[in-house]
């Protein structure tokens, strides 16, 4: 699936314009796809807040990877876990209150 995908993506460059078009899988480890959604206080630089709720959508959830603002030099499962664990914590806290917030 990655050779297609590598296949695939030289195609579509080259179609763009690019002529000179190097890479491709170097590593056929894991890969991890961290930061697309990150986490902040400022609704200008970030998607969640620091406890994993959308700044945007009103009680919509973020627990996964994405919300890290990096990644990390290791596997992210365990970390994953502890914010998973430590949003359903603050989920739980305010469950209350989520409606006025």
């Amino acid at each position: 699936m990655m050779d297609f995908a590598i296949a695939r993506g030289t195609d579509i460059l080259k179609a763009a314009g690019a002529y000179d078009v190097e890479g491709g899988l170097l590593d056929r480890g894991g890969w991890h796809l961290m930061g697309t959604a990150r986490m902040g206080n400022d609704p200008a630089t970030s998607v969640v807040n620091a406890w994993g709720r959308s700044h945007d959508v009103r009680n919509l959830f973020i627990v996964d990877g994405s919300i890290f603002i990096t990644s990390a030099g290791v596997n992210p499962t365990h970390t994953i876990q502890a914010i998973a664990l430590y949003i359903a914590d603050q989920i739980k806290q305010r469950l209350g209150t989520l409606s006025d917030c």
